[in-house]
């Protein structure tokens, strides 16, 4: 028998959150908003990126594809 634990949605948005946050502090993510205004999407593009890595190492468990 194989068992599987899996994470709550709740679970995953605070491992989410927290990745975020230790990653691109509040500061850092407004600092990146504003330049993106201002013309230079750099930092919100490496952002944006670094999101979608996090997204990725923790994926909603209704997202992942089941393996036999």
């Amino acid at each position: 028998m194989k068992v599987t634990a899996t994470r709550t949605r709740e679970e995953i948005a605070k491992l989410r959150e927290k990745a975020y946050l230790e990653r691109w502090p509040a500061a850092q993510q407004l600092e990146a908003l504003q330049d993106k205004q201002n013309g230079d999407a750099t930092k919100w593009e490496r952002m944006q990126a670094d999101f979608a890595a996090i997204r990725a190492l923790y994926p909603y468990p209704d997202t992942q594809t089941e393996e036999n």
